[in-house]
């Protein structure tokens, strides 16, 4: 029994557990209880209740429950216990929380918007001369909205340019220049082989948003080498499904250290 709090970590490992269980001869899919539990009224409110509704129809199909509306208020490491006051017996329970701002600008005596650094169109602090936020940790206003932009990577990588670009303007005593983009869109897979996905405000679903997630994703894949390792792996994903097991080589294993030994520098300091 699994209780999962993500959508695209739900679709991926009912999946695989679904696809895995008829390897071990004591185990039946009649076991298997994966449910997944979001507090909002409908799944993906990022892309839109229709896309939601229809990500919650396929993961109904492929034996997912669906809790809405709560949320997970503690877990004792066997008793999962919701918001609304009920209960989910689990012995396994993985928590996806979204993004949440450095602990570095807690200190920050800073006006601030669910937890992020309230900037101006700009992406200056107003009252602090010379400090900037962009990304995570910004509250970055949507002028055309009245809202404010979403924490994504699209927008956080064009708000660390232009934040630059203003530094340099101040500097150089030339006018800033406002922060306006609007999102090319936003994807996610829900299961083999289906997606959802909003593209300059046009929605898919089903087997196109799956193939526009998995192009998209291998355009954005650093160096040749990778991609084609990609490309390979998902290709024979399609002729021979899902592998359910990987090996590890010593070199794996030691990038592997590498990788936690920078993470726990980082958040050392």
């Amino acid at each position: 029994m699994a209780v999962f709090s993500g959508v695209e970590t739900t679709g991926a490992l009912n999946d695989l557990v679904r696809d895995t269980v008829r390897f071990y001869p004591s185990l039946r899919a009649e076991l298997i209880r994966v449910v997944i539990v979001h507090p909002g009224t409908f799944l993906l409110p990022e892309l839109g209740e229709k896309l939601g509704r229809y990500a919650e129809l396929k993961l109904r199909e492929r034996k997912v429950e669906v809790i809405k509306g709560a949320r997970v208020a503690s877990y004792d490491g066997s008793l999962i216990t919701l918001s609304d006051g009920n209960s989910i017996a689990a012995e396994t329970l993985l928590w996806t929380a979204g993004v949440k701002p450095s602990p570095v600008i807690d200190q920050l005596p800073v006006q601030r918007e669910k937890g992020r650094i309230l900037v101006n169109d700009v992406l200056a602090i107003p009252g602090f001369a010379g400090l900037w936020a962009a990304g995570d940790t910004a509250a970055v206003p949507d002028t055309k909205t009245g809202n404010f932009h979403p924490p994504t990577a699209q927008h956080g990588l064009r708000e660390g340019r232009l934040a630059a670009r203003n530094i340099e303007a101040t500097i150089l005593g030339r006018p800033l220049k406002p922060f306006i983009y609007k999102s090319q869109g936003q994807l996610a897979t829900i299961g083999r082989r289906t997606g959802v996905a909003r593209i300059f405000g046009i929605n898919f679903s089903g087997f196109v948003a799956w193939w526009l997630w998995r192009t998209i994703y291998l355009a954005k894949l650093p160096r040749f080498a990778a991609k084609l390792r990609v490309m390979f792996s998902w290709t024979l994903d399609l002729f021979f499904g899902r592998e359910i097991e990987q090996m590890l080589t010593m070199r794996d294993a030691e990038e592997i250290t590498h990788r936690l030994a920078r993470i726990r520098a980082r958040t050392k300091t």
